[in-house]
């Protein structure tokens, strides 16, 4: 298991009275934990499994012994990859599995559909199952939701030249492209170099018709200024900003170091909570 990311505050901690944040991907997690009613996060930690680790959740619980106290809220995102975005119109509770092995072959995945009616589209996607026995081991309450759903749950710009939201991972990330009211893609994708990146996104702007110099493209998650990345994207793409926290979420003082953007998925998922 590797450390990408830890900062722990000085201060106690009530479970009782704090909302847990929680990103769990195919070969990592991250989690935050927020106080209710200040929504001010005060820990973090990221961690990304070792090659031929498949334990990487039963290890952060073991370490991490607060994970398995009751939490006043309790909000997890699923970034899996293994996902389909059905219409309202064409959507069968029946027939999602079957999509869904068709795309991506038959396993013994646990299969999780959720409706987002604001967008006219569900949302089918497959878990592994020792993630996802894990996580009802120690949650049996809670909402839980695909990242894709919780990026549209927000706030997205629907201006008439698209928006791209792009939120990175170590050596992954997501995209979700809107032009107007409509949804046009939402995918992850891996990737190794800053090339890859631009690649992807250059053939999403192709493909939908998106200008360059138009477009708006909101940047999250593991990614600097200074980076490789970052600077191809902005020889290319004319209106980038990093994306601020949302929903009103606030960031404790040990977080000082480090920009708001590496917090803006966990702030998402307070659009979640209920």
């Amino acid at each position: 298991m590797n450390q990408v990311l830890k900062i722990k505050t000085g201060k106690d901690i009530y479970p009782s009275e704090s909302v847990l944040l929680m990103e769990i991907g195919e070969r990592d997690c991250s989690f935050g934990i927020m106080h209710h009613a200040s929504r001010i996060i005060y820990e973090s930690a990221y961690y990304k499994a070792g090659v031929e680790e498949d334990d990487l959740l039963k290890k952060i619980f073991e370490k991490y012994e607060l994970l398995g106290s009751s939490f006043y809220r309790t909000v997890i995102s699923w970034y899996m990859t293994e996902c389909i975005l059905i219409p309202n119109k064409f959507y069968d509770h029946q027939q999602s599995k079957i999509l869904l092995d068709t795309m991506f072959g038959k396993n013994s995945n646990v299969v999780i559909s959720e409706s987002l009616p604001e967008w006219q589209i569900n949302t089918a996607y497959q878990v592994s199952s020792i993630a996802h026995e894990t996580i009802n081991r120690h949650y049996t309450t809670g909402n839980f939701w695909h990242h894709y759903s919780v990026t549209l749950k927000n706030k997205i710009a629907h201006p008439e030249n698209g928006s791209l939201t792009v939120d990175f991972k170590t050596d992954s990330f997501s995209v979700v492209a809107v032009r107007n009211n409509s949804l046009l893609l939402a995918q992850i994708f891996s990737y190794n170099s800053a090339e890859d990146v631009l690649y992807f996104l250059l053939k999403i702007c192709r493909q939908y018709s998106l200008l360059q110099h138009e477009v708006s493209v909101g940047l999250s998650g593991l990614i600097d200024k200074q980076s490789a990345v970052f600077k191809e994207l902005y020889q290319y793409f004319v209106n980038i900003r990093f994306a601020p926290l949302e929903n009103r979420v606030q960031l404790s003082e040990a977080f000082s170091e480090y920009p708001d953007h590496y917090f803006t998925s966990l702030s998402r998922l307070t659009a979640c909570v209920s």
